[in-house]
């Protein structure tokens, strides 16, 4: 029988960067004659992982934050809280339904037990 020779890979550590991290990498993957795959390699990051970073980096600096308003910013919170309380009540609802037919259900199952 032959040998078999497996390769033994470190084990996978996930590691939490910060945005200033990210940003840093990102702008040095963006000089001039860098590749991603090196940057990447580098810093222990899948390609993928880079580009996506690159992505939002990019979507950041296009975005024009200077027309948000704090006053619209409240009003998306305030509806978003009022859809979340009616979908909370109406949850609510639901239960307490499902609370009254199990009842029922066992007030029935109690009465055959002491009839039979």
């Amino acid at each position: 029988m032959a040998a078999s020779k497996t390769t033994q890979h470190p084990p996978r550590t996930s590691r939490r960067y910060t945005l200033s991290e990210k940003i840093a990498i990102v702008r040095e993957s963006q000089w001039p004659g860098a590749r991603v795959a090196d940057v990447a390699r580098k810093h222990g990051l899948a390609r993928n992982v880079l580009y996506y970073w690159r992505k939002v980096y990019r979507e950041m600096a296009q975005a024009d934050l200077t027309q948000a308003k704090p006053e619209d910013g409240a009003a998306n919170e305030i509806s978003d809280l009022r859809l979340q309380v009616r979908n909370l009540e109406r949850l609510l609802g639901q239960r307490t339904l499902e609370l009254a037919l199990l009842r029922e259900r066992l007030g029935k199952v109690e009465e055959d037990e002491t009839q039979s």
